[in-house]
């Protein structure tokens, strides 16, 4: 049941209560804020819920995606330990080449990056399988697997939680309302959903993610990484299984059902080039569809209103360039979105800007804001 009209008033409403929402509810009700979590599916009910949430930073060369990656890593990794201990197994973390593009990552990697590794000893590797013993591998010092439910629950016990469906959104006398619930700012972290306003300039990119618990009497030392990630063994011989692996199946959109046994044997069949499994009981799946974008940068910071940005700068329909700071935006609304398969790498990292951006006034970075997608948008619409 509702609380009284009066109750109903908050400062921020998060639409959306995957990892994104979550962390961002966590830490705005941590800086004093009255915050609602919004989301018909409960708690880590979509994508998020499928994720294996392993803590580890982008294998990729250098440029904007690996700085972000590793920055958001460093920080979230000891975010979780510090404050979801116990949803948080911590581990060091294998990962190993699968094919000769991988191979001269893995490579270059070595040399270009900050964070503490070692050569794997020759004893881990022969527990391997002989395929992935031939390929570049590096052991980094940590990294960890999260609990989904467990820590995303303990976030959002900071914020008010309501199951109900947001439908619509309107701004009315300086507060957005949504249904019976009303706030002075809102955060979209709604995933590969549909978007509650009209955001035409970004469409997300839906992938989806299959995930499977299993026991074996296989024991794994520690978090390993080549064609999927798998965890390492918990005190009851489980082991995560976990992949973005279908990208081309996306049930918002399908209308034919998921092949769960199909999904479970490619998962099973990749984890087993890596190492061999033996005995293997699946206990659980888990199945969602996370958000990416076109240039692999996670969305953060206010929505752009199309219409009326169009209306006052007509231009902008021709190719027209304009500072980002004339376009027209909603009042006191914000997105965060297009974490893909990364989400709880960094959505505590994004969760934080906003923070800052919203209670102290501090900038975000330009390489993740939304407008960035404006120009591009229009530049399409006019080839």
């Amino acid at each position: 049941m509702l609380p009284t009209l009066k109750k109903l008033v908050f400062d921020v409403a998060v639409v959306g209560a995957g990892i994104c929402g979550c962390s961002t509810a966590f830490m705005l009700a941590k800086a004093g804020l009255r915050v609602a979590l919004v989301d018909a599916k409960g708690i880590a009910g979509g994508g998020s819920g499928a994720a294996g949430a392993f803590i580890a930073p982008k294998f990729v060369k250098s440029g904007p995606v690996k700085e972000l990656s590793e920055a958001a890593f460093h920080f979230s990794l000891a975010w979780y330990e510090q404050h979801f201990g116990a949803w948080t197994s911590s581990s060091r973390l294998l990962h190993i080449a699968n094919n000769a593009l991988s191979n001269a990552r893995v490579a270059y990697f070595k040399t270009h990056t900050s964070l503490p590794f070692s050569a794997p000893d020759p004893q881990l590797l022969t527990q391997l399988q002989p395929q992935a013993q031939a390929f570049e591998s590096l052991l980094l010092a940590s990294s960890a697997v999260v609990d989904v439910k467990g820590a995303c629950s303990v976030m959002a016990a900071e914020a008010q939680m309501f199951k109900i469906h947001v439908k619509s959104l309107r701004h009315e006398r300086g507060l957005w309302h949504l249904g019976a619930l009303q706030a002075r700012h809102v955060v979209l972290s709604t995933g590969a959903h549909e978007h509650l306003l009209d955001i035409p300039y970004f469409t997300p990119r839906a992938v989806f993610g299959h995930r499977i618990n299993i026991h074996t009497t296989t024991h794994n030392p520690l978090n390993m990484h080549q064609f999927v990630s798998i965890s390492k063994s918990d005190s009851k011989g489980i082991i995560a299984i976990g992949a973005t692996h279908d990208v081309h199946y996306n049930p918002l959109r399908s209308e034919v059902s998921y092949d769960y046994a199909k999904g479970r044997m490619e998962l099973l069949e990749k984890a087993s080039r890596t190492i061999a499994l033996e005995d293997v009981e699946v206990m659980e799946d888990f199945t969602g569809v996370r958000a990416a974008s076109i240039d692999h940068l996670p969305l953060l910071g206010p929505v752009v209103d199309f219409l009326k940005t169009v209306e006052t700068l007509p231009k902008i329909s021709q190719g027209k360039e304009y500072n980002i700071n004339q376009y027209k935006y909603y009042p006191n609304l914000y997105m965060m979105n297009g974490v893909g398969g990364y989400g709880f790498v960094l959505a505590p990292y994004l969760a934080v800007m906003l923070r800052n951006y919203l209670v102290h006034g501090s900038a975000i970075d330009p390489l993740v804001l939304p407008s960035r997608f404006v120009r591009r948008y229009m530049m399409q619409k006019c080839r």
